[in-house]
């Protein structure tokens, strides 16, 4: 069985407890229903949230 190292261990907080940056990562997530949420971090900071969103489009029907 694979154990994560103490010093990996990742603190729950609840979302009173968030940072700006940490609940913009949330919404981000919730906002997207199909995609895909990418976090750039910098020295443990989040810096950068990438949104790549995909809209699907229902085919036209073939004209007469």
């Amino acid at each position: 069985m694979h154990r994560t190292p103490a010093s990996h261990v990742i603190s729950i907080r609840t979302t009173e407890e968030l940072t700006a940056e940490e609940s913009a990562v949330l919404r981000a997530i919730r906002d997207t229903s199909y995609g895909a949420v990418e976090v750039v971090m910098h020295q443990a900071r989040i810096v950068q949230i990438v949104k790549t969103e995909k809209l699907r489009l229902e085919p036209h029907p073939a004209s007469p």
